[in-house]
C-alpha cells in the first residue's frame, strides 16, 4: 500500500509540474479539472481574446487545450515530448462557452506513447474536436539536466 501511494505522490508531482510550468495553460486561463495516470481532463473559456475573424473560438485556441491535456496525459507518466498530432475540426465554441479537452493514453510503450483526445463544448456538449497525438519519451540523460 505504502508503495502505491508513493507512486500516486509521483504522478501527482508530475501532473503538478506541467500545470505550473506550462505557459499555454495559463495565457489561456485553463483549468485543471481531473487528471490521474495517463489521463487529464481540462477546461477554457473563450473569451474576447481569443476569437478569430469570424467571432468563434479561434482553432488555435481548440488546439492549444487538446495539447495542453496531450502533455499533461503523457507527462504524467514520464518525460515526453509530442512529435505527431492528428485531429480533426467539426465545429467552434463561441464567446463564454467553456471548452472541455479530455486526453487518455491509449497507447504505452517503451518508444512512444499515444493518447487519442477530444475537445467538446460546455454549452452545448457536441464535439468540437477530436483525433490522436504521439509522444516520444526524453532520453534519461535529457532528462537527468532539466
Amino acid at each position: 500500500m505504502e508503495n502505491s501511494n508513493k507512486i500516486k505522490e509521483v504522478v501527482l508531482d508530475r501532473i503538478r509540474r506541467i500545470v505550473e510550468n506550462d505557459k499555454i495553460f495559463s495565457l489561456f486561463s485553463m483549468e485543471l479539472i481531473n487528471a490521474h495516470e495517463g489521463y487529464a481532463l481540462l477546461s477554457a473559456e473563450v473569451k474576447e481574446d481569443f476569437l478569430n475573424a469570424h467571432k468563434i473560438a479561434h482553432g488555435a485556441m481548440i488546439f492549444a487545450i487538446l495539447d495542453v491535456a496531450f502533455a499533461i496525459a503523457v507527462n504524467s507518466i514520464t518525460d515526453a515530448v509530442g512529435i505527431q498530432w492528428s485531429f480533426n475540426m467539426f465545429r467552434s465554441a463561441s464567446l463564454g462557452d467553456k471548452i472541455i479537452a479530455e486526453a487518455k493514453t491509449i497507447h504505452r510503450g517503451k518508444n512512444l506513447l499515444v493518447v487519442d483526445f477530444t475537445a467538446k463544448s460546455l454549452k452545448t456538449q457536441r464535439l468540437l474536436a477530436q483525433g490522436m497525438a504521439t509522444a516520444m519519451p526524453l532520453p534519461i540523460d535529457r532528462k537527468a539536466t532539466q
